[in-house]
């Protein structure tokens, strides 16, 4: 009976730490939305700058928190983009954090979107659209900032060290 019961253990910490990683993409998946305005904007708002997407829902008490305590005046080469996850999302309220800019889901997003579990999320892009690191949730505001400027302080060889340890592992 000890040794089906250790079979059973020895399986079952199997399945657990050797299953599969989700596969996020490379890349952030090309797309083409409006923000709040209907101005339509595409892939190229990555052009030049490093960029911190933040994933939130207008139903979510921390996504709202994170906005509020969000720190904007970065840099020049930085951006923070907000992205709504909700398509029924309430406008008043996304109107509260017009200081970044808002874009709106859609399907567009799916490839990369439908592997995140929770909101708030952060995913760091850098200046030709791929994904520095893979995406994270965040409940401080403080860290997006951070993070943001020690991407940016990367040197082109450790940029090149981290992107080869994310093909690795991530």
């Amino acid at each position: 009976m000890l040794k089906i019961f250790s079979v059973i253990i020895f399986l079952m910490a199997g399945f657990i730490f050797l299953r599969p990683r989700e596969e996020f993409p490379k890349t952030f998946p090309q797309f083409t939305t409006v923000d709040l305005y209907g101005n339509v904007i595409t892939n190229k708002i990555f052009e030049g700058k490093i960029t911190a997407i933040l994933l939130w829902t207008t139903n979510s008490s921390p996504c709202i928190e994170v906005l509020k305590n969000l720190d904007v005046n970065l840099p020049q080469n930085f951006q923070i983009i907000g992205l709504i996850g909700d398509k029924n999302f309430d406008a008043a309220q996304i109107k509260k954090f017009s200081s970044i800019l808002q874009l709106q889901v859609n399907d567009d997003f799916a490839p990369l979107l439908t592997k995140i579990k929770v909101v708030p999320t952060v995913i760091f892009i850098d200046k030709q659209g791929n994904l520095i690191e893979s995406p994270q949730f965040v409940s401080d505001s403080k860290f997006i900032r951070e993070e943001l400027i020690r991407l940016s302080e990367l040197n082109l060889p450790k940029v090149k060290t981290l992107r080869l340890l994310q093909e690795k592992f991530f």
